[in-house]
């Protein structure tokens, strides 16, 4: 077998991670901040969405009202989704916020420990 560069062997190591979903490949993770950005982005829609424009005029012009009704009646489903697949995955906070999604859903965990931070206090004490 030839020798091989460092920089060949990376490369080699690097594929081989992508095929088997590991190190920064892994496709679980992948799809999860997938499914964050699509919530994100149906969010930020729903958000400026404004009813009474959309459900004026005649029937047939209201299909953009009927889909984003679509959208706010799976919103419920989707954030139990994106828990649960938070669960399943077993992500940490620092996993959260090491993926970076461009909107995410989860830029700041409230805890017990954050809160306590922001007052200035110790999780489940008070300085009473």
């Amino acid at each position: 077998m030839a020798e091989q560069t460092i920089d060949g062997l990376q490369r080699i190591i690097k594929e081989y991670e992508k095929v088997l979903g590991i190190g920064e490949h892994d496709p679980m993770k992948n799809a999860f901040i997938i499914y964050v950005k699509i919530l994100n982005q149906q969010s930020d829609y729903l958000k400026d969405f404004k009813i009474k424009d959309k459900i004026e005029g005649k029937k047939a012009e209201s299909a953009e009202y009927d889909r984003a009704m679509e959208m706010v009646a799976g919103l419920p489903k989707m954030i139990t989704s994106v828990n649960d697949l938070k669960s399943v995955l077993k992500l940490t906070k620092e996993d959260l916020v090491e993926m970076k999604p461009d909107n995410p859903v989860f830029a700041k965990i409230t805890t017990a420990e954050s809160i306590a931070d922001a007052i200035g206090e110790l999780a489940g004490q008070s300085n009473k």
